[in-house]
């Protein structure tokens, strides 16, 4: 091979290396983003953009829990089974928490195996079009609620706990209803809605604490409801519902549902995790069937 050829194929072979390094520059961090290693379980695989893992604390951030982590958008979806222990990145701004850099670092078989008991049948679960479980409830004014309160609105209901620290989680919620409830008070079609937000911890959450949360959150008591009840009431919606609950120490792991019910208590839209958006809730509650005098 002449020299003018070993020059030659030295040039292409530098350009191949200086595209394959700039396609696998890391990705950045954003300026704004407090970042905070992870280490856990992996209890459930990736799914709907979401890895559910039993984490251990995170120094300055939270205690240890399990909960769904949001993968970082463009990040390869990682290749994880439950039992798998991983290492990650938490990347946390002002309204989003992200996980990226997934690294397996081995098995928890005892874990894997736990998780392959048998599961909750998912006929159980409340869907689409399923009339609304009977509630037997109390709210922040210590007055009772039962469905027959629902009956003529328009209701979107979710459930949170007072003293949730994950952003992500309950004051996502809870913000999500506020920019509802603001669109509702200046629409007069949409005059007939109402808000329900049932908490995970009745033990703690009693209707004084849950009214002073509701005056926190500037909640209209005329349109948004936040309730409280007996724990087997409690245990009864959250399981037709499909919301996993466990107490971790004065904290809950959980997981979320949110839901649009119509007039005639059927249910018109439900969402799982916490992926749906204020539109959505809106558009759904606008497309549903008005009671009839």
């Amino acid at each position: 091979m002449t020299t003018r050829r070993v020059l030659a194929l030295l040039l292409v072979m530098m350009a191949v290396t200086v595209v394959v390094a700039r396609t696998r520059t890391p990705r950045q961090t954003p300026p704004d983003v407090t970042t905070y290693p992870v280490t856990g379980v992996v209890t459930a695989a990736p799914a709907d953009g979401r890895l559910m893992v039993s984490h251990e604390e995170i120094p300055g951030y939270m205690p240890a829990m399990t909960m769904p982590f949001a993968l970082a958008p463009g990040d390869p979806v990682p290749a994880m089974s439950p039992g798998d222990r991983v290492r990650f990145t938490l990347e946390v701004a002002s309204d989003s928490v992200l996980a990226t850099g997934f690294e397996v670092l081995g098995r928890d078989e005892a874990v894997a195996s736990a998780l392959r008991g048998p599961a909750t049948p998912s006929s159980a679960r409340v869907r689409k079009g399923d009339v609304l479980p009977d509630l037997a409830l109390v709210t922040q004014a210590g007055a009772a609620f039962t469905t027959k309160d629902l009956r003529g609105h328009v209701t979107a209901l979710t459930f949170i706990f007072t003293r949730c620290p994950v952003p992500e989680f309950c004051p996502l919620m809870v913000k999500r209803f506020q920019e509802v409830q603001h669109v509702a008070a200046a629409d007069p079609d949409l005059d007939d809605v109402r808000l329900l937000a049932v908490t995970l911890d009745p033990a703690f959450d009693t209707p004084t604490v849950l009214a002073a949360y509701a005056t926190a959150m500037r909640a209209d008591p005329t349109r948004w409801q936040f309730l409280t009840g007996p724990d087997a009431e409690i245990a009864r919606l959250t399981r037709a519902f499909a919301i996993h609950v466990e107490r971790n120490g004065v904290l809950l792991d959980h997981t979320l549902a949110t839901a649009v019910i119509g007039p005639d208590g059927r249910v018109i839209e439900i969402w799982r995790g916490n992926g749906w958006t204020t539109q959505q809730v809106l558009t759904a509650m606008r497309a549903a069937p008005r009671a009839t005098e």
